[in-house]
């Protein structure tokens, strides 16, 4: 319709049966569903990265848990990644099929949408964001009890995410149902749609901030036993460089598990604020959770991808990290205070060199000895 002012009559193009309240809707549900182009490319290209390192070591492995393993995993990132890519094309059809056929529909192509929910193509896409957010976190559990590694003390700790998951099952196949009706959808007045998005947000907010804070105790406990014992090494009539810790780290590897960005890799927690980003704005049933509800099913596929990607590189937090730290350090132990006892195998150190040089030292008057026939304590004690 014609906009008159007062130098000049400005002519409106936009569709008339678009409402003018509902207008911002329309625009960020077709932004955001053209944005999550991008993310779903960093989502294939993550995958065909993790496939390029995961079918070769699995063709290398022989027949063993080992392979299991890897056959699992190799199952969990295509069924995760099919899912998005299932949602993705939902999408795209949605965005076409209904800007080129229903452009004049009464009230828009997303009037449209919202009487037709239960149409086959929505519904696919409506079940893939489903199950995206099942497997992703899914994954997030065990990489929490990973993560604790305690043994039987780890299950209290996943009790309460436990209880939110199975919660997010229930109310996620109540969602479906519901979607999958006659003039239902996700913004229908009465639905499972906010108490199945505020159970999920929360789940992965909890995980994120159990994962992070473990993490972070890691990083904390292994700085303070690598700077203790730099400083007992400098106390020392035995001290050496200080460079010795700082090796010591690199050893351990200390930035790869424990470095800031791990941490928020590990702990997921690009998928926690996109959770939050689109919960706030659905419950208050504000436009922008259109747009950020297109990028969300993209970013539940890119966060267990980046952990699996780390998994297959071996630089992500497994089982076996723990002990392996614990191993290098000589005796530190996580959970119960940081001990590092490598004061003494220096002295042992010395003590070995010491005995190495004497032994060298009278090589050379030595006639040579048949160890056959030889006494073993002279191979012992070479002076006697």
């Amino acid at each position: 319709m014609p906009v008159s002012t007062t130098n000049a009559t400005v002519v409106s193009y936009r569709l008339p049966t678009v409402p003018p309240e509902e207008y911002n809707a329309y625009v960020l549900e077709f932004v955001g569903g053209t944005l999550a182009l991008i993310p779903y490319g960093i989502s294939l290209s993550l995958f065909i990265s993790c496939l390029n390192s995961l079918i070769p070591t699995l063709r290398r492995s022989s027949i063993s848990v080992n392979s299991r393993a890897l056959f699992l995993q190799l199952t969990y990132i295509s069924l995760i990644f099919l899912a998005g890519t299932l949602y993705t094309a939902a999408g795209t059809w949605v965005i076409v099929y209904l800007k080129l056929e229903y452009p004049m529909y009464p009230g828009g192509t997303l009037a449209w949408e919202l009487e037709h929910y239960n149409h086959p193509v929505i519904n696919l896409g409506n079940a893939a964001f489903v199950l995206t957010s099942w497997f992703s976190d899914g994954f997030m559990m065990y990489r929490c009890y990973i993560v604790y590694n305690r043994g039987w003390r780890t299950w209290p700790v996943l009790i309460l995410p436990g209880v939110l998951y199975v919660a997010s099952i229930a109310t996620g196949v109540l969602l479906l149902t519901q979607t999958s009706l006659p003039k239902q959808s996700l913004f229908s007045k009465v639905n499972f749609a906010l108490a199945y998005f505020s159970l999920v947000a929360s789940l992965h907010i909890l995980l994120t901030l159990l994962i992070s804070s473990r993490l972070w105790m890691h990083r904390i406990r292994l700085q303070k036993a690598l700077a203790g014992d730099g400083d007992a090494q400098l106390r020392s009539p035995h001290s050496v460089d200080t460079a010795a810790s700082k090796s010591a780290a690199g050893r351990l590897g200390l930035g790869m598990y424990t470095s800031a960005s791990n941490i928020l890799i590990e702990s997921s927690a690009l998928y926690s604020t996109f959770a939050l980003l689109f919960i706030v704005p659905f419950a208050l049933g504000h436009p922008a959770a259109q747009f950020t509800l297109c990028m969300l099913a993209q970013v539940q596929v890119i966060s267990p991808l980046l952990v699996n990607y780390r998994l297959i590189q071996k630089k992500a937090w497994t089982s076996a990290t723990t002990q392996s730290i614990n191993a290098s350090l000589g005796g530190m132990r996580f959970g119960e205070g940081s001990v590092v006892v490598l004061k003494e195998k220096e002295k042992q150190g010395t003590t070995m060199r010491h005995s190495e040089r004497r032994a060298s030292s009278y090589s050379d008057a030595l006639e040579p000895i048949d160890d056959a026939d030889a006494d073993p304590a002279l191979l012992i004690h070479p002076t006697l």
